[in-house]
């Protein structure tokens, strides 16, 4: 379905849109527009092929994930260890607060790590790791995952049910080597990892 006159593109403000989207309704440019037998959909709708992602890229993908949320947390965190050596000479009321702003500073980054995965999640449908390895979290119908599965389902459900019971986490990785290649969190959360490089 053809994009209003004069309407713009949901994933580039200022550049005119060409279509709608057939699954969320959103305008989208050409550049956005995948064309289907089934329709036009956007980057973050359009799920090209339900073939399972490779369990190599999987791991690496979630390997790169893993550093661009812990990295500016790790940082930081040092930013604020050099500060507390630089101050070592500064008193004993600066050496009592730069422990505080060493916290401070990893969860700042912390902060910073997931909301550039949140923002990945939200506009494409895929954190960075998995952008980069061509891989998407889909339902297991092939839809778009909704946020709140991938942040509650995915990965805050098992990182509790993990410190309960470390167990768990062994499980989870393990469950990827099964029949279906899906690990705990997928089971939990109703979702499949799928290779969308012949998206291009």
């Amino acid at each position: 379905m053809q994009a209003p006159a004069d309407s713009q593109c949901a994933y580039h403000p200022g550049t005119l849109a060409a279509n709608i989207c057939g699954r969320c309704g959103s305008f989208i440019c050409v550049v956005c527009s995948s064309v289907t037998g089934s329709g036009v959909f956007c980057p973050r709708c359009h799920t090209p092929t339900l073939a399972r992602g490779s369990r190599g890229a999987r791991f690496v993908a979630n390997l790169i994930d893993s550093f661009v949320v812990g990295l500016p947390a790790m940082a930081l965190f040092f930013v604020g260890l050099g500060l507390m050596a630089a101050a070592g000479k500064g008193g004993e009321r600066a050496e009592d607060l730069l422990p505080l702003a060493m916290m401070g500073g990893m969860v700042v980054g912390l902060g910073i790590g997931l909301a550039v995965q949140i923002v990945m999640q939200v506009k494409y449908g895929q954190s960075v790791g998995k952008r980069l390895f061509k891989l998407k979290v889909v339902r297991t119908d092939g839809s778009p995952v909704e946020l709140w599965r991938i942040i509650l389902l995915r990965n805050v459900a098992l990182q509790v049910a993990a410190q309960l019971c470390g167990f768990v986490g062994i499980v989870d990785a393990l469950m990827i080597f099964g029949a279906e290649e899906r690990c705990l969190h997928d089971l939990i959360a109703e979702t499949i990892v799928i290779d969308v490089s012949a998206d291009g």
